[in-house]
């Protein structure tokens, strides 16, 4: 029985531990923000109160990323690094896919820059400064 589990566990952790080259991106990338965001501040509370968590998510954009995606959880839910996670990949799915979901079109300065200023962030210039902070977070 011991053998059995331990081959269990083996194998569930080489499962966690090999992932995608587009899933270490991502995670990467969420880092970063994370970092950018709150210095790593799961219960981080700013703009006057209106972004919470460690990514800083806002209440609209949490409607944005669950409303659609089946994710389910309450706003406040956001104070959880893992949800607030995936309330993240939720909206990229939804507003920048071609540049999340490939390997190819992963491109994380849209993404960032999506996520700072909404479905078009990266198309606007007030996100430019935002990516930079992100870019040399990246790069460390």
């Amino acid at each position: 029985m011991l053998m059995k589990t331990l081959a269990i566990s083996l194998a569930l952790a080489s499962i966690v531990t090999a992932q995608s080259p587009l899933r270490v991106n991502q995670e990467k990338l969420l880092n970063a923000l994370i970092k950018v965001e709150s210095n790593g501040n799961d219960k981080a509370i700013g703009d006057n109160g209106k972004s919470i968590g460690c990514l800083q998510i806002q209440q609209a954009y949490w409607i944005d990323a669950t409303e659609r995606s089946g994710l389910g959880g309450n706003y406040v839910d956001c104070m959880r690094r893992d949800y607030s996670k995936c309330v993240v990949r939720a909206y990229m799915n939804r507003y920048g896919k071609k540049w999340w979901n490939t390997l190819e079109g992963f491109n994380p300065e849209k993404i960032a820059r999506i996520h700072n200023g909404g479905p078009k962030g990266h198309k606007k210039k007030a996100t430019k400064a935002y990516w930079q902070k992100v870019r040399k977070e990246l790069a460390k």
